[in-house]
């Protein structure tokens, strides 16, 4: 028999002091009362009730286990009603996972909107633009800006981020402007290693078609966006960045997209998780509203060529 329910059971004839009054508050036949009880002494190896004609009584060891048990009942009450809150109501923890350069400027508002409708919840940020494992690292929900998503990831993707070659003008007035992909190979370019290794630059000309993966080398590798936003703004380089992170650093002059007649595919912006088998309300919850926010305001505002 279940042993929470054999507790349950122990728990009964201690409180009713009979076995027949126990069985019939549980709605169960004495003999299962009876059986249960010895299964329990059984499983224990001690005697748990003195059994007279009379009545029935714990023993000191009997005391115990019912002390034990009686915490033990409670605390799995406890955990089932808050299992059904998490199935019923938006509340609880949720730990969310974001790119650095994105979830620094973007998610705030969009978090704390979502937070002022649900009371009852508490978020976690976690920015790094490390792909970190979900179940390893207790992850929720994962923001990634990525071209593709590790195979064991479930995703749903709710916009595009579009690449472009981003340097300061200084450094284009001391190195001369790209013209072609084929002529990047002649720069310094900051590359960015996020994913783990080194994010290629494929271009797609707008009118001809013609596709071009050129070789590309400079001095400073990044697992950071910011880092070579940072370091494009001071002249260090040519930058292969989402229009998200390049975009204001464009609207103040301190950087100038080039190569403006080739395309580069864009990323996706996925939300991802490790599995649908009964996901918390307030994850769904909150999976919907940075959909619909991000998709009809923030992403394409912000990722758009």
């Amino acid at each position: 028999m279940d042993r929470l329910k054999t507790l349950e059971i122990f728990q009964a004839v201690a409180d009713k002091g009979s076995f027949v009054r126990a069985a019939n508050a549980l709605d169960l036949s004495t003999p299962t009362v009876t059986r249960a009880v010895q299964d329990l002494e059984q499983l224990l190896g001690a005697r748990l009730l003195q059994r007279t004609t009379r009545r029935v009584s714990l023993t000191a060891e009997g005391g115990r286990v019912l002390e034990h048990g009686r915490a033990l009942l409670r605390a799995f009450d406890e955990l089932t009603a808050e299992s059904g809150r998490s199935a019923s109501e938006v509340a609880g923890d949720i730990r969310l996972t974001a790119p650095a350069s994105f979830g620094a400027s973007r998610l705030g508002p969009v978090l704390a909107r979502f937070m002022a409708r649900h009371s009852q919840l508490r978020v976690e940020l976690v920015l790094t633009d490390a792909p970190l494992d979900l179940v390893e690292h207790g992850i929720d929900l994962a923001l990634r800006v990525a071209s593709e998503l590790h195979g064991s990831l479930i995703a749903r993707q709710i916009g595009e981020a579009s690449m472009g070659v981003f340097a300061a003008p200084a450094y284009l007035q001391r190195r001369s402007v790209p013209r072609r992909p084929e002529e990047l190979s002649r720069h310094d370019c900051l590359i960015y290693s996020g994913t783990g290794r080194k994010t290629p630059w494929r271009f797609t000309h707008a009118v001809t078609r013609q596709r071009v993966e050129p070789a590309i080398d400079g001095k400073l590798c990044a697992n950071n966006g910011e880092a070579l936003l940072a370091a494009a703004v001071h002249g260090s380089g040519l930058a292969f960045l989402p229009h998200f992170v390049a975009g204001d650093a464009v609207a103040r002059g301190e950087l100038q997209a080039v190569l403006e007649d080739w395309v580069s595919p864009s990323l996706g912006v996925h939300l991802a998780y490790s599995s649908r088998r009964q996901q918390p309300l307030r994850v769904r919850a909150l999976i919907e509203h940075l959909a619909r926010e991000l998709n009809h305001d923030s992403v394409p505002a912000l990722l758009a060529a």
